[in-house]
């Protein structure tokens, strides 16, 4: 049984990633088989050691073609340890296969509402193993996984307006960055440091600023009465992408940090909000209003031709999977309540990923470093 659910686990893991087509498992069950017996470019191969609650997981790759091994491992654990030893085996597979890692290693944050109560959950990547990560009995936004997976910025109106907190994902801990006056909110991780892009109407209307992790304001990055706010980094660092009124209505802009220099990037869609540049650098996806709803496009970080990918209900907060192929969004399309949707960059391969009480909203998907 625990063999068997092993084998449907790996599975499901290859094909989430898209580019994997696994053949039934229980069709190929029988150790004697001979190498060429198997309708695929690769085979698993898998001892088991099973002893009361514990568990020993021998995983081995090997090439149908020459018999050669690509990647083996032994795990030890218990029996509730089966889907981590399974993701992360499917982590070498992918890393083996492509030459990079996968997916199958990282988590999602997202808000979840239970009757009035919204607090921060997290995730693994397929949905699996809900956890809750906060209790602060109030409105919270925004969950975002720092780079290295070890903490969680959020917003929270625990002090009556809201105000940024830090989770240290491995004490539980949580403290009080930014809360200045008025508003602290859309914040984004720098790609390489513990310092974050966020929003302070500290002065009066709402501009980004480069704070460091205890809220200490290290630089002011844009200025001027028009709204700024809900920035995203590129990949190196060195621009942001964010959202302005500037122009009249909410529109994408990017920001050289170096220069200052600042560009439009959207000129299509009266209603253009919460842009995330793709870890390849190559699209920043975003939500864009039409016919009143909102729908999921990706546009090139040098202008262009938006591309829409969203069509059925209203679909917003896109989140980029950390390998850049995959889409996290939340969708009405099921009802009215919020459920988690993924797809492919190109739009294709819509799936539910999970739904959760009244509603699973404002989904961010974390690093591929959790689990190892």
């Amino acid at each position: 049984m625990v063999a068997r659910n092993i084998a449907r686990i790996l599975a499901a893991d290859l094909e989430f990633m898209g580019f994997f087509s696994v053949p039934d498992p229980s069709r190929y069950s029988n150790p004697d088989l001979d190498l060429k017996d198997y309708p695929a470019d690769y085979v698993v191969k898998s001892v088991m050691t099973h002893s009361g609650n514990a568990l020993i997981m021998e995983f081995r790759l090997v090439e149908t073609a020459t018999g050669k091994l690509a990647a083996g491992v032994k795990y030890r654990g218990t029996i509730s340890d089966q889907r981590i030893m399974s993701h992360r085996f499917a982590n070498k597979i992918v890393r083996a296969v492509t030459g990079e890692d996968g997916l199958t290693l990282s988590k999602i944050l997202f808000v979840g509402q239970k009757g009035r109560s919204k607090e921060i959950y997290s995730a693994d990547f397929d949905g699996h193993n809900i956890r809750r990560e906060t209790n602060q009995r109030t409105i919270v936004l925004s969950p975002r996984y720092s780079p290295d997976g070890r903490f969680i910025a959020f917003t929270s109106y625990r002090t009556g307006r809201p105000c940024l907190y830090i989770k240290d994902v491995k004490s539980g801990t949580i403290f009080r960055s930014a809360c200045f006056k008025g508003s602290n909110i859309a914040h984004a991780w720098h790609p390489a440091s513990r310092k974050l892009a966020v929003t302070l109407s500290r002065n009066g209307t709402p501009n980004l600023y480069l704070i460091d992790i205890r809220g200490k304001i290290l630089k002011r990055l844009t200025w001027g009465r028009s709204i700024n706010i809900s920035p995203s980094w590129s990949p190196d660092g060195n621009q942001l992408v964010f959202v302005s009124d500037r122009a009249g209505a909410p529109q994408l802009y990017i920001l050289n940090i170096g220069s200052g220099a600042v560009r439009r990037l959207t000129f299509s869609g009266n209603y253009n909000t919460d842009p995330q540049w793709s870890p390849r650098g190559d699209k920043i996806a975003y939500a864009s209003r039409v016919n009143g709803k909102f729908q999921i496009f990706t546009i090139s970080p040098n202008g262009g031709e938006p591309e829409q990918l969203t069509f059925i209900g209203s679909n917003e907060n896109p989140s980029w999977s950390p390998d850049g192929r995959q889409i996290l969004f939340s969708s009405t399309r099921d009802g009215n309540k919020k459920t988690l949707y993924v797809m492919y960059l190109n739009g294709t391969a819509q799936r539910r990923l999970l739904s959760f009480g009244d509603g699973a909203a404002m989904p961010s998907w974390g690093p591929n470093k959790f689990m190892n």
